[in-house]
This record gives structure tokens, C-alpha cells and sequence, in this order.
């Protein structure tokens, strides 16, 4: 890909952002994987999420509230954010929206259980159910069934099933909390984008069903001024394919803060991984990494310096270099109340895992090749805050280098299946992404909540011509409008740009049409305990494609009640 036409791609894609910036910000919520249409990894969605941004007790925070702080405010929690690599499934789903707790005790309004049904012989049933918030020790079992009959190519050929259960226990006892999980989910999908001029396949033929078993412990320290502050979780997951692949990925993770002075700090983080991987060859991956840093922080000041030093091995790359050490500086200054500038430069593995790529992109080709993505550095620069009016901010800027950068684009072999490409510079040359991102948060009380978040992406690679199936431009815009607490109205709009795939067959590039979609939902509260609910979604009727030859379903609606105990 040549240089120049990066830059233009990049500021085209800036001219877009700042048509949509003038729009009204909106707020997002959690989807459920299976539901619907477009589900991203990318487009930060959290069910009801407050946009009000909390003070955080840990040491772990970076900069502390102002003391000074007016009290009919919340203060600031900042955290760094780092670049994402990942651009996520191919479905955005419909989501239920959150009903508000009952003015009665909310200890006995803790629990859920939802219905639902919907064109595309769509089916939704989840129970959450969870114990008292004010004891010591507590339990949440969640069970999930959503699923649809036929989708948008060859009726059944392309249904979807998504089943879950999860069961999460704690316990708090003196200055430490005790946390478990169990849990399996099972995902089936079907290769359906094979030409419409071949036979019509079996479904057996094309079918895929992931199966993803987890198990995790951790403990952490819950005193406010303990001498350590630490926080250690282990978890396995184990994923089995109808594909017969399977991985085996356990990891532990530990952070822990030492103070030294009143505003000196000391950091450890530290991460262990054990990964094995069986397809037609066994293939072993394991990764440590160790990140010690110090901190100096004050009110209104914050610079943190350290190193972090990886380790991988993978025995089907024995090329690979083992160890690797980065700098990590981070700096963060509050000029005035409640806003932060800030600016950072470090480097990092990010870990390619069997799961995790599919988690990404479930319609992958067998035997898939496994390669860490080195982040050689990334320095990046921003501000984020609070502002008057109920609004909080994030805007940032970064530039990153990376060797073995991944992308999906569709097999030589069967089409209907994805490879995994990397690109990888020789003479120690670098892949190089620049990321513009901004926020912009609004609540008006209990009423009127908002969001609205865009990413643009200008990509420089070396060996391949371009990023296949990584978006110029994504966008999210939400609203959730709440009526004399009986009637929810909300709306998300969803916009994707620049996607292109490669018939590695005929030579062909293709750019995939401007993903847009648009979805309504709304909940109305019948009584305190039951509502009823209706979404409707991809509003707009397009059968995009997140990937090439997988159209989306069109419009879709998902209807049902809800009701709490």
C-alpha cells in the first residue's frame, strides 16, 4: 500500500468525523453474542452504564480526586487507555434495555427472567439470578438461550444458536475478597457465504460450533489503606470446534502497588500464560510477561516510568525472538479542575490465540497460523475530563509500529472460510497504524442518557497491499430516553467504514459497502416487577457484510416481557 494513499484514505475519513461530531452524543448498551446484526469488540457498549464517573479507592489509580472538588460533582477516575487491536464478529445485536430498580427493597429486585420472540424464528430466554447485595458472600447463576432459525442466505443454512450458563461466587471476609467462576457457552454458526451459483450444501457440511468451558479463582485486597494493595486472578478456558480444533489457554494475572511515600508509588504487574493448541499439529505457545513501573502523583500530577520485559515461545516459530523489553512512560496533568492531558510512549505483545480470533471472527479455515502481534511502540497523546452541563470527554491521538499485525481475508482454498494473514516487514521494518478517537458522554439526571464514540484508522503495511476487513472509520451513537419512569425509548446508530477483501482466486479486490445501521428499542414497566420489551433492529434494511459473502439479516425485530423478583 503506498504511502500516499494511506494519508488521503485517513483524511477523508477525518472529513466524516467531523460531519457526524456535530451530531448528539448518545449512550450504548451490552449486546448478547447471537442476538442480531453487528457485534464489535471495538464499539464500547455497556448495559445502562452511568456515565457519572466514580472515584476509585485502589492505588491503582492513577491521579486521585482533587481534594478540592465541589461536592455536587462526582470526580474524575482516569485511567490510560491503550490502543485496541481488535475490530470484532461480524453481528450487532439487539438489546434489551435495563429496567430500574423498584422503590421497593432492592435486595428482592436483584433477579431477572426474559422472553422473547421474533421474525427469523429468533427465540430468547435468560434468567439471571442473584443473591442479596448486602451479605458477605454472594452468588449469580446466569443461563442464556437466543438463537434463530434461518438468517439471511438459504433459510436454515444460516440460523444462528448461542447458549450460555454462568455461575460467579464471592466472598468478603476482613481486608480481601474471594472470587470463582464456572462457565460454558456454546456458539454454532454455518459457512453460508459460498456462491449462490453451486449447489446448495447441507447444513451438516457447513456447520461450525464453538464450545468454550471456563473456570477462575481470584483474590484481591479490599482495605483502602493497606500497606499492599493487590489483586491476583487465574482462569482456563478450554475451546473445542466442530472443526476438530481445540485450545487449551490458562492464564494468571497479578497487579500489586507498593507505596513508598505519601506520593511515591511502586507497581508490579506480572502475567502468565500457558496456551496449547491441537489442530493438525500440535502447537504450544506460551507467554510471561513482568512489568515492574514507579509513580509519583499529586492532585493534580502524575508520571509513571518502568519497563516490560515478555517473554513468548511458540515451537512452530523457533525464529521468533524470546524475550523483548519496552519502555513505559506515562505522564497525566489536571491543568484545571476535572481535565486531564495526557500523553504516553510503550510497547507490548498482544496475544493470538485460537480463541481469541475466533471470538473476532467465527468463520475461520482449519489450521489457521498462531502469531503474536508485537507492538514495537506506541506513543499517543490526549485529554479527557469532565466538563459543565453533564458532559465528560475523551480524545486522543496515537501512532503505533507493529510486527506480525493481523487481518482476516478469505481462503484461497474455500472462500467461505478465513485465513489469517500477517504482515511482516523484513530488514526490521514496521507496520505502521494511526488511531484518531473521541467520546463525548451526556446525562441529564435520570432521564436523558447519551453517547457517542468514533475511531479512525490509517494503516501503512509493507508486504500486503491492504488492512483486509479493518475499518477507516467506525462510529456509535446512542441515546436512552427514560419517560415518567414507566416508558424507556433508546436508538443506536452503528456506522463502519473502509472494508475491502480479496478473492485470492480471481485477484479481485472489493470494497464492501459503508456498513450503516440503525436500531430502536424501547421497555415499558407494567408493573414494578413486569415490563415488556420490543427492539427493532438494522432499521436501514441493508444486508451488509462485516465480512466479505456474509450478508447480514435485514430488519429484525425481537419482542418479549421481562420480570423481576
Amino acid at each position: 500500500m503506498s504511502h500516499n494513499r494511506t494519508i488521503r484514505t485517513f483524511l477523508q475519513s477525518l472529513g466524516f468525523v467531523g460531519l457526524l461530531g456535530s451530531s448528539v452524543t448518545s449512550f450504548a448498551q451490552n449486546r448478547n453474542p447471537g442476538e442480531g446484526e453487528i457485534q464489535t469488540g471495538e464499539i464500547d457498549i455497556v448495559r445502562e452504564r452511568k456515565i457519572n464517573l466514580t472515584t476509585q479507592n485502589r492505588n491503582f489509580e492513577k491521579i486521585p480526586a482533587s481534594q478540592s472538588a465541589r461536592p455536587d460533582r462526582q470526580p474524575l477516575k482516569y485511567q490510560f487507555t491503550d490502543q485496541k487491536l481488535l475490530i470484532a464478529p461480524p453481528q450487532f445485536n439487539p438489546a434489551v434495555t435495563e429496567m430500574p430498580k423498584s422503590q421497593n427493597d432492592g435486595s428482592l429486585f436483584n433477579s431477572e427472567v426474559k422472553v422473547g420472540a421474533g421474525n427469523y424464528g429468533r427465540f430468547l430466554l435468560e434468567a439471571n439470578v442473584n443473591s442479596r447485595n448486602d451479605l458477605p458472600y454472594g452468588l449469580s447463576i446466569k443461563g442464556l438461550h437466543n438463537s434463530t432459525a434461518t438468517g439471511p442466505v438459504d433459510g436454515r443454512n444460516s440460523g444462528t444458536s448461542h447458549q450460555l450458563i454462568q455461575v460467579d461466587g464471592r466472598y468478603s471476609g476482613g481486608s480481601m475478597k474471594l472470587t470463582g467462576s464456572l462457565g460454558y457457552d456454546r456458539n454454532q454458526y454455518y459457512f453460508y457465504g459460498y456462491s449462490r451459483a453451486i449447489e446448495t450444501p447441507k447444513r451438516e457440511d457447513i456447520k461450525q460450533v464453538l464450545n468454550n468451558f471456563n473456570v477462575g479463582i481470584g483474590i484481591e485486597n479490599t482495605k483502602k489503606d493497606a500497606v499492599i494493595d493487590y489483586s491476583i486472578k487465574t482462569k482456563l478456558r478450554s475451546l473445542s470446534t466442530f472443526t476438530q480444533a481445540n485450545e487449551y489457554d490458562w492464564g494468571t494475572n497479578l497487579k500489586a502497588t507498593f507505596p513508598i511515600t505519601k506520593n511515591f508509588f511502586a507497581h508490579l504487574a506480572g502475567d502468565a500464560y500457558l496456551t496449547q493448541r491441537n489442530d493438525s499439529l500440535t502447537n504450544s505457545r506460551n507467554l510471561f510477561r513482568i512489568k515492574p513501573t514507579f509513580q509519583y502523583r499529586t492532585d493534580r500530577f502524575s508520571v509513571l516510568a518502568g519497563i516490560n520485559v515478555v517473554n513468548e515461545t511458540d515451537n512452530l516459530n523457533a525464529l521468533a525472538k524470546p524475550t523483548h523489553a519496552y519502555p513505559v512512560v506515562e505522564l497525566d496533568l489536571m491543568p484545571v479542575e476535572d481535565i486531564h492531558v495526557f500523553a504516553g510512549y510503550q510497547g507490548d505483545i498482544h496475544r493470538n490465540t485460537l480463541a481469541s480470533l475466533t471470538d473476532e471472527n467465527p468463520y475461520l479455515a482449519p489450521n489457521v497460523r498462531l502469531l503474536n502481534t508485537e507492538k514495537v511502540h506506541d506513543f499517543y497523546i490526549g485529554t479527557k475530563g469532565l466538563i459543565q452541563g453533564g458532559f465528560s470527554y475523551e480524545a486522543k491521538v496515537s501512532f503505533g509500529r507493529y510486527r506480525n499485525l493481523y487481518l482476516f481475508n478469505n481462503s484461497g482454498s474455500d472462500s467461505t472460510r478465513f485465513s489469517v494473514l500477517y504482515d511482516q516487514p523484513q530488514d526490521n521494518g514496521f507496520s505502521n497504524v494511526i488511531n484518531v478517537s473521541g467520546q463525548l458522554n451526556y446525562q441529564h439526571e435520570d432521564i436523558w442518557r447519551s453517547f457517542l464514540k468514533f475511531d479512525v484508522y490509517g494503516y501503512d503495511l509493507k508486504q500486503i497491499d491492504f488492512a483486509y476487513h479493518r475499518p477507516t472509520f467506525t462510529a456509535t451513537w446512542s441515546n436512552t430516553v427514560t419517560f415518567s419512569k414507566k416508558l424507556i425509548v433508546g436508538t443506536d446508530f452503528y456506522v463502519i467504514t473502509g472494508l475491502k477483501g480479496r478473492n485470492l482466486n480471481s485477484g479481485v479486490v472489493r470494497t464492501l459497502a459503508p456498513i450503516i445501521d440503525l436500531n430502536l428499542r424501547t421497555t415499558y414497566l407494567i408493573t414494578d416487577r413486569i415490563s415488556a420489551f420490543v427492539s427493532v433492529n438494522n432499521i436501514v434494511g441493508k444486508n451488509f457484510e462485516r465480512f466479505q459473502y456474509y450478508k447480514q439479516q435485514g430488519v429484525n425485530f425481537l419482542a418479549g416481557v421481562s420480570y423481576q423478583f
